[in-house]
């Protein structure tokens, strides 16, 4: 038999604050899906340079375009908004 506390979902719960349970779990899910998206690269730079597509100095010397460069720090500024406001609103949902 379990110790173990149940959350609403019915989820084990490890902490005492149900709030520290919900921010491992987004901080677990965003190390998932980073991991899933390193694979990702890393498969494509593979068979990019395997072809002959690129070479790994043409990949590793890479600079993006000043337009390239402020739409990706867009998008990261954004998704660092977005994390930060889900973990913001994890006391709105008891």
């Amino acid at each position: 038999m379990s110790d173990k506390k149940k959350v609403k979902a019915g989820r084990p719960a490890f902490f005492s604050d149900p709030d520290i349970d919900r921010l491992l779990a987004i901080t677990v899910r965003l190390m998932t899906e980073h991991s899933v998206l390193t694979e990702r690269v890393k498969t494509l730079e593979s068979l990019l340079i395997d072809s002959g597509t690129v070479s790994r100095d043409q990949l590793e010397s890479f600079e993006p375009s000043a337009e390239q460069d402020a739409e990706w720090a867009q998008e990261r500024f954004r998704l660092i908004k977005d994390v930060l406001e889900s973990g913001a609103n994890i006391t709105e949902q008891q």
